[in-house]
């Protein structure tokens, strides 16, 4: 059985306006608008409504103590239109519904700065959307880092309401001041209920409607193509999702922007190849270097650099330089011996000679 007065965080004696104050603070705190994309929190709020739904309520109260401590059930005063021996109808499961169906429930129970300020939030600005993006980058881009630009179409911030979706000093809506939402009582069998709806006057934007912004008329964002440049990481892998924070479609009506997703694609390079950090790729290497040592030119992803071959280096071997592959790795060069096509008579000769000596 749950404890109600737990998630609360109030003793079982506690009164009406401390089980209230309680669930003001909580429910304040664990707001979804407040904790955007996480669940726990949205968890937690429904839980708080939960318990606060049954605490506040006197009959339901006692009810809740009875079955708890295992006394028998308290003869209730008949309430609303079912007297004794009448069956109330059955109530949804607070804890089932959706934040807006809690919302319109307990909107209206709040009263003051407390049931104002979730009202703002829910009437408040909405984050963007997520954008995503296509992007092919070259193997050194993607191995040593670097910046690329890219054309992005989507929502942005208006320009002309600096996103805000209204013009001028005060452009709250006089009817709802600003919070989207209106809330009164709708009478039903005999009793009250406190419904909370969407303004009429502004439409739910929270906008005066003779202060909605021409350009982009209260949405505080407009349609365009814009050049973005991005930086991509060093050691970026093919088919890596980078999340850049903020540089998605804008919000409504000031919200924060959503995060740009960049799907990464990284074209086949002819020269080299990554294995982890390591880069990899051949060098050539004359016939009489291999044999008696020397250095030889080669191509690294940072430049041009002469490579140190020891004495009898055969084709195949595998050279080392540190500190030339990605984020600290080594660039591995594989040695292919090369054999002169057409040779002059006098390396005919010399070739000859060592051949007679066994070499």
């Amino acid at each position: 059985m749950k404890n109600h007065y737990e998630t609360l965080g109030v003793a079982s004696t506690a009164t009406l306006e401390e089980i209230k104050k309680a669930y003001r603070t909580l429910a304040l705190k664990y707001h979804p608008d407040r904790n955007h994309g996480d669940p726990q929190a949205e968890e937690k709020f429904k839980r708080l409504a939960g318990a606060y739904e049954v605490l506040f309520d006197p009959q339901k109260r006692r009810e809740y103590d009875d079955a708890a401590t295992g006394r028998a059930p308290s003869r209730a005063e008949p309430r609303g239109p079912f007297g004794q021996g009448e069956s109330a109808p059955a109530e949804p499961d607070v804890e089932s519904m959706s934040i807006d169906e809690i919302l319109r429930r307990f909107g209206g129970i709040f009263g003051g700065e407390f049931g104002e300020s979730i009202h703002r939030t829910r009437g408040a600005g909405r984050p963007g959307h997520d954008a995503e993006v296509e992007l092919e980058i070259d193997f050194r881009t993607a191995a040593l880092g670097g910046k690329v630009t890219v054309s992005l179409s989507g929502a942005v911030p208006c320009a002309h309401c600096a996103g805000r979706g209204a013009i001028g000093d005060h452009p709250d809506c006089p009817t709802c001041r600003g919070s989207g939402r209106v809330t009164g009582q709708d009478r039903d069998k005999g009793q009250f209920f406190t419904v909370t709806r969407p303004c009429s006057t502004c439409r739910g934007t929270g906008v005066d409607p003779s202060k909605e912004c021409p350009q982009c008329h209260g949405e505080g964002r407009i349609e365009r193509t814009r050049s973005l440049t991005i930086t991509i990481p060093e050691g970026t892998a093919n088919g890596a999702i980078l999340r850049l924070g903020g540089l998605g479609g804008a919000g409504t009506g000031g919200g924060p922007p959503g995060d740009l997703l960049v799907h990464t694609h990284v074209r086949h390079d002819p020269v080299f190849h990554s294995e982890g950090n390591d880069v990899h790729s051949e060098v050539q290497v004359p016939m009489a270097t291999a044999a008696l040592g020397g250095k030889t030119p080669m191509q690294t992803l940072r430049g041009r650099v002469n490579l140190t071959i020891p004495p009898g280096t055969s084709s195949g071997a595998q050279l080392r330089l540190g500190g030339q592959g990605i984020r600290g790795g080594d660039h591995v060069a594989r040695v292919m011996v090369t054999v002169p096509g057409d040779l002059t008579a006098r390396q005919r000769e010399l070739l000859e000679e060592l051949r007679k000596s066994g070499v």
